[in-house]
């Protein structure tokens, strides 16, 4: 594999850190694409699904990128908190209000955001990313521990148990009855206004429906604390620099690589066998959904042990760290990713929202994102930060940050 080298960086920064957060955001855009950026309940089971092509690449996204991009997007959320934590400690500045009031800065972009887009994620970041700040000073085990038994859902799994082991009262059934009708009816007028409606309405049922349908996926489906669980990973993973390439750390990759490639494929032959619903009733039902639980980390594991090995062989040339330039100005590219969903499906837009098929679809998200990245590349070649990432930086600092890249900075 070579002899380690010391890891293209720029100041602080790693850059296989930014590639990953590259290639996350790859895969985000290809997950929202499927769905047409709807980030809700479809109208049917059939949406989108219009040719052979379609189910086929639908079936291929639910099992290679479904959930797998933003554990890694979480995941590297908590690895930037512990950076920011020890360039403060070396520096020896205040970190806690600081930090605070950049989750808060954080929070109103969100909610700008999420005012146009469901499927946003950045106000859970903003609000989960506050309760790192206790957990800063637990010892890098007890944070591993908690970290795993919580993105591997294992409250989700007690739950489950306790949910399958009960048996409802009649009354219990039908008021779930009536609920889900409720939320059925929702979602499908959520769904005319993204396709037709207007501004104002659509901002209207994002910042009511929406944050609470989104609120009721995240503890549903458990990703509310699997989230949390994801940044203190990736806080320990920060703590103990797994991303300096050194001789330990690539023998740490490539002994996690092996077992997360088996465990992947294992799970991934249960869902292909047992496809997961939202409807857990029986045991069978609770083994298949948490064995997707399994899928989703384990394949996210697989994903960024190949990528960090696969830079590390070549940090100076090839694909990998081309999409450095993206990586380093991730916010702007997600929000980005948002604005072509909304240009391409929604009403204000082309309105191609249950016209267009998911093969189509995935299509477009990969050239908008190719288009993306050689943005980036030409933006961060004359800029140090992307365009959101300056705003974000100047409001936490109440002060206008430096962009233009001076002749001596490196690209």
């Amino acid at each position: 594999m070579g002899t380690p080298t010391t890891p293209a960086a720029t100041g602080d920064r790693i850059a296989v850190v930014d590639v990953l957060r590259a290639f996350s955001l790859f895969g985000i855009i290809i997950t929202h694409s499927v769905t047409g950026f709807l980030a809700g309940q479809p109208p049917s089971e059939d949406f989108m699904l219009f040719s052979p092509a379609d189910r086929f690449v639908s079936q291929l996204e639910h099992l290679l990128t479904f959930g797998k991009f933003f554990t890694i997007f979480s995941f590297l959320f908590g690895l930037s908190f512990a950076i920011q934590l020890r360039n403060a400690t070396q520096k020896g500045v205040g970190f806690s209000g600081r930090f605070t009031w950049r989750l808060v800065v954080l929070a109103l972009i969100a909610l700008v955001h999420g005012a146009f887009f469901t499927g946003d994620i950045l106000i859970v970041y903003a609000l989960l990313g506050l309760l790192l700040i206790p957990f800063r000073n637990l010892k890098t085990r007890t944070l591993l521990v908690v970290a795993l038994l919580l993105v591997f859902n294992v409250p989700g799994l007690l739950l489950g148990i306790a949910q399958v082991s009960a048996t409802p009262t009649p009354e219990q059934l039908a008021r779930n009855a009536e609920l889900g009708a409720q939320f059925l009816q929702a979602a499908q007028r959520q769904y005319e206004i993204k396709q037709s409606g207007t501004v104002a309405e659509l901002v209207a049922v994002n910042l009511g429906f929406g944050l609470l349908s989104k609120l009721a996926f995240m503890i549903f489906t458990g990703r509310l604390w699997i989230t949390f669980g994801l940044f203190l990973l990736g806080m320990c993973a920060g703590r103990l620099e797994i991303f300096r390439d050194t001789e330990a750390n690539r023998r740490f990759f490539i002994s996690l690589i092996k077992p997360a490639a088996v465990v992947a494929l294992l799970t991934t032959v249960v869902a292909i066998v047992r496809p997961v619903g939202f409807q857990v009733q029986s045991a069978a039902d609770l083994l298949a959904s948490y064995s997707f639980v399994v899928q989703q980390i384990s394949l996210s594991a697989f994903y960024v042990a190949a990528v960090t090995l696969l830079y590390w062989r070549k940090p100076a040339r090839g694909l990998l760290p081309s999409l450095a330039p993206l990586g380093r100005m991730g916010l702007t590219t997600y929000l980005g990713q948002s604005v072509f969903g909304l240009l391409l499906f929604y009403g204000l837009g082309l309105g191609m929202l249950g016209k267009m098929g998911v093969a189509a679809a995935v299509g477009c998200a990969i050239a908008f994102y190719i288009v993306q990245a050689l943005l980036a590349k030409a933006w961060m070649s004359r800029f140090t930060l992307g365009p959101v990432e300056w705003l974000w930086r100047s409001l936490t600092y109440f002060k206008l940050q430096p962009l233009a890249r001076s002749a001596a900075q490196p690209a």
